[in-house]
């Protein structure tokens, strides 16, 4: 057994490696406390020892459907490091991708630091302080995929928060005009990789609304003690079924009044 800070430390090391870690289920979080105490040392090595920043926050597993399928006790968040961020269009690296998968995301950058206050933020708080866009979510891991295989969904669920919401590389496409007027809950996003068919939409118990699901992160982020600044972007959870993605793939997406975004996986 590792205990939180000799994880968090092992799990920075290898995401600065691009590599991943073989662990015992005896050295996994017990908790979601324990997962979290293991993803802000992660977090901690990566800023203090490789120059990495912060830029923002993502959750995964939102919904109740999404949660029960999986055999999840609630969300799945972590933060978005600086170095994963990347714009339309762009060929993101492969190497960084161990046991990718693609999800279709509304991301949203706050143009605004919300303001401390008692009880917690509503998305009617938070709608005038951020601008929304489309985005990707290319999930990773740093767990060897031998050792995840026997783990139970809620090891699993536990394992994920530690490694910052098996967090990889994120796509962020242009901000869009006038998005409050979008459905954001019921859009039906065409996310494709290659000349695959259209991956199977999130819906009814399966989705969360995207702005619900971000007033949960900042809640979430605030009560652990953190904070939001401006800048910062938060991705909300997908609206599809996610997609394997491997080297050299073509990855697009688009959403009916928020925009498209696309990018590449690099052969290397």
């Amino acid at each position: 057994m590792v205990g939180a800070e000799g994880l968090g430390r092992a799990l920075a090391e290898v995401w600065q490696a691009c590599g991943v870690l073989a662990i015992g289920v005896e050295s996994l979080p017990g908790d979601r406390e324990g997962a979290y105490l293991v993803q802000d040392k992660m977090t901690e090595v990566l800023e203090s020892e490789f120059g990495e920043t912060v830029a923002g926050w993502k959750v995964g597993a939102t919904s109740v459907g999404v949660q029960r399928a999986e055999g999840y006790d609630g969300p799945i968040p972590g933060r978005i490091f600086g170095t994963t961020v990347y714009r339309d269009g762009a060929v993101v690296p492969r190497a960084r991708l161990q046991q990718g998968m693609v999800e279709a995301e509304v991301g949203f950058r706050f143009s605004a630091k919300p303001k401390e206050r008692e009880g917690a933020f509503t998305a009617v708080d938070l709608v005038g302080l951020v601008e929304a866009m489309p985005a990707l979510d290319i999930t990773s891991t740093r767990y060897a995929a031998g050792c995840r295989a026997g783990w139970t969904p809620m090891q699993n669920m536990l394992a994920g928060i530690a490694d910052n919401g098996n967090g990889g590389l994120v796509v962020l496409g242009e901000a869009a005009a006038n998005w409050q007027v979008l459905d954001l809950k019921q859009m039906l996003a065409a996310l494709q990789v290659n000349d695959r068919e259209t991956a199977p939409h999130l819906l009814g118990a399966r989705r969360r609304d995207p702005i619900e699901a971000l007033a949960w992160t900042v809640n979430h982020v605030y009560e652990r003690g953190f904070g939001i600044r401006a800048g910062d972007v938060v991705l909300t959870g997908s609206l599809t079924e996610p997609q394997e993605l491997h080297a050299g793939d073509r990855v697009e997406c688009r959403m009916p009044g928020l925009g498209s975004v696309r990018c590449q996986v690099s052969l290397a």
